[in-house]
Formats: C-alpha cells, sequence, structure tokens
C-alpha cells in the first residue's frame, strides 16, 4: 500500500516535534542540575557560583565632589582608597599578583590621588580560581568586604555588616538595600589579565578586560603613586593612558554638576 506525500509529510513533523520535546527537556533538566550544583562559567573558568546579588552591599551616601580627598571620611574617594590598602595587603599576603589600570591609573598618574568623582577603582587581576574560592570569599567578608558579580565584571563592596564604622559613615539605612550596581557610590572592578604569550611569544605581554586588542606590558616591576603610597601598574603607563583617555589624558576635566 502506497503512503501519500501528506501521510509523509504529517509522520516527519510529528517526528520532529518529538524530538524538539525531548532536547527541551534536556536543556531544562540541564539548567535545573546547574542552578542546584550552584555553579556558574564566568570568564571561561569553571567556578563555584560568586554572588550576582548586590543587596549585602553597603548603601553609601558618600560624596563625589570635585572638593573631595581621599582623607575625608564623608568622600567616596575616602572608601576606595581605604579599599584598596586593604586589597593590597590582601592581594600581598595570599600572593596574588595585580596591577592598576584604566581610570584608577589615570587619577594616579595626573593627580597622584584617586579621582573625587569616581565611582570604582580598576583592577587587573590575574587568578580567578583562587580569588573565586569559597575561602577566600569568606576572608574578604569577614574584613568587611563582598565579592559578587554583575554586567560582566567580579567587583568588591564594603558591605553593609562592617565592623570598619569608618566606612559606613555616609551609610543611609533608610534606603531599602541595592539592587544594582548603579546604586552603589564605591567599588572595586576587578579585570581578567590574559597572558599573550601564544601571540607574542612574550611572557610580560597581557591582554586586559574590555582593552579590546590593546596589549599591556606588565612585568610586575612598574609602580605608581597615590597618596604618597605605591602600587604595582602596568610598564607602558603612557601608552595605555593615550590609548583610553587620548593624548590629552594630562588635562583634569570635572565634570559638569546635573
Amino acid at each position: 500500500m502506497r503512503t501519500s506525500h501528506g501521510e509523509t509529510y504529517k509522520k516527519c513533523t510529528s517526528t520532529l516535534l518529538k524530538l524538539i520535546l525531548v532536547a527541551t527537556v534536556i536543556v531544562i533538566f540541564i539548567i535545573t542540575i546547574s542552578i542546584q550544583w550552584n555553579t556558574q562559567i564566568v570568564f571561561g573558568v569553571y567556578t563555584k557560583s560568586v554572588p550576582t546579588n548586590v543587596t549585602p552591599c553597603a548603601y553609601l551616601a558618600c560624596s563625589h565632589s570635585s572638593n573631595c580627598t581621599t582623607r575625608n571620611k564623608t568622600c567616596c574617594a575616602y572608601v576606595l582608597k581605604r579599599s584598596l590598602d586593604f586589597l593590597d595587603a590582601f592581594f600581598r599576603r595570599h600572593n596574588l599578583p595585580y596591577v592598576i589600570i584604566y581610570g584608577s591609573l589615570l587619577g594616579a598618574v595626573r593627580n597622584q590621588t584617586i579621582i573625587p568623582w569616581t565611582r570604582d577603582i580598576d583592577i587587573g587581576f590575574f587568578n580567578w580560581t583562587y580569588l573565586r574560592s569559597t575561602s577566600i570569599q569568606n576572608e574578604l567578608y569577614q574584613h568587611g568586604f563582598y565579592l559578587f558579580h554583575t554586567l560582566d565584571l567580579t567587583r568588591i563592596c564594603v558591605h553593609k555588616d562592617t565592623l570598619d564604622k569608618s566606612l559606613l559613615l555616609t551609610q543611609n539605612v533608610k534606603q531599602p538595600p541595592p539592587t544594582q550596581i548603579f546604586h552603589l557610590h564605591a567599588y572595586i572592578d576587578l579585570y581578567l589579565a590574559t597572558n599573550s604569550v601564544n601571540l607574542t611569544r612574550n611572557s610580560s605581554i597581557y591582554s586586559i578586560e574590555f582593552s579590546g586588542k590593546f596589549l599591556s606590558h606588565i612585568s610586575f616591576k612598574t609602580n605608581v603613586t597615590i597618596d604618597n603610597q605605591t602600587y604595582p601598574t602596568v610598564d607602558n603607563v603612557q601608552e595605555h593612558l593615550v590609548h583610553f583617555y587620548k593624548k590629552d589624558y594630562m588635562r583634569d576635566v570635572i565634570p559638569r554638576r546635573p
């Protein structure tokens, strides 16, 4: 008995729908298992979950006034400098190399301090696996800092229960907990620095996240000064700043007030 083209089409369609249904069930199962195991893939490294919510961060109402300094406890620059000093000591204690980059390097070179109106410190980091370990996250939290991941970046903020009350002088307890990174006025941005030895055959050449094709020379021998304290940075400082902030990067532009 011959089968009509219509019947053949119906059978093929039915089989295809069944395959799609099976594939959908498998995908849902995989997602469910992933959530249950509380894991995620970040920057190509399979790690235990890094929190993605910002609610543990302190809701600071610190000032970004152009008159602010790192010594004024009501200024965000004060919180950022204290955070940087802690992380510098913390990273050194754990033998975790890092470098000052982007806007933080700009402020250090141009003003030898933290730019008063900036919200973040920019750090190039190299050992994600160790940084994202549970023990490191717990130790950071015990010292008043919270590691989280949002908008494609791993970041660190002052958490709302820190014992260092000088960092909470501007905390607005009347505000509900922050739910977005835009609610935070002072935090650390951590950018992945990847060694480009396979491309350049030079072990001191790195590609830093969000820098495009620009390559940074990093020998860990170059320092930059912020408020009379030195921190590690890239070797090709001027090239770095010209690339990201143009040739007139030394021009100090104060943002207009809204």
